[in-house]
């Protein structure tokens, strides 16, 4: 038995002595995210929202494995709720732009991000994923600039610079897409989009 799934079976003992402890039920569904059993962490996610409808991590968190198993607009409605809860919620604000963005909903997504921001300028993820929402409108020098934003917060984000890359060429920068790729690459060597596309 691995250290997930001993740590599982720690929650369902908690929850087979107390079945109405949210937060055992909430660190279940986080602990079956990991694994990428979605499914089964919604479940838990949906009984811990059951004995707590405020938990707005736990509404965050099933728009997290709604968007994984692409249901995206039930996805964004999890996530409203937990902004709802607290609109302060950065990290479901950017979740929610995720989803819209795969809706291919790009400005409403816009707007989440930049909320998002607003509430957390640190946010790298919040300010790539704005970018990638830019560059799908076609606003590739804007994308850049988010891109930068996000390498300025988070100089090893290879997502970002691989992000950057892809907006660079298609701006016809090809030298300097090229070296956004190798910083990703130098980040993860691993990052096989980056290898592909350099």
């Amino acid at each position: 038995m691995n250290k997930s799934d001993e740590t599982i079976k720690t929650y369902e003992k908690t929850i087979e002595i107390n079945p109405n402890d949210s937060d055992a039920w909430y660190n279940k569904g986080v602990a079956l995210g990991k694994l990428g059993k979605f499914n089964e962490a919604m479940k838990a996610y949906d009984k811990a929202i059951e004995i707590n409808p405020r938990d707005s991590d736990a509404w965050k968190n099933k728009g997290f494995a709604l968007s994984y198993l692409n249901k995206l607009y039930e996805a964004r409605e999890a996530y409203n709720k937990a902004i709802e809860i607290n609109p302060q919620y950065s990290d479901a604000l950017d979740g929610k732009g995720l989803a819209l963005n795969h809706l291919n909903k790009h400005e409403d997504a816009i707007k989440d991000y930049d909320k998002a921001i607003e509430i957390n300028p640190q946010d790298s993820y919040a300010w790539d994923n704005k970018g990638k929402a830019l560059s799908s409108l076609g606003k590739l020098d804007e994308a850049i600039i988010a891109y930068d934003e996000a390498i300025e917060i988070n100089p090893q984000n290879s997502i970002a610079w691989y992000n950057k890359g892809n907006a660079l060429y298609k701006l016809k920068k090809y030298d300097e897409s090229v070296k956004a790729y190798d910083k990703a690459i130098e980040i993860n060597p691993q990052y096989s989009e980056a290898w592909n596309n350099k």
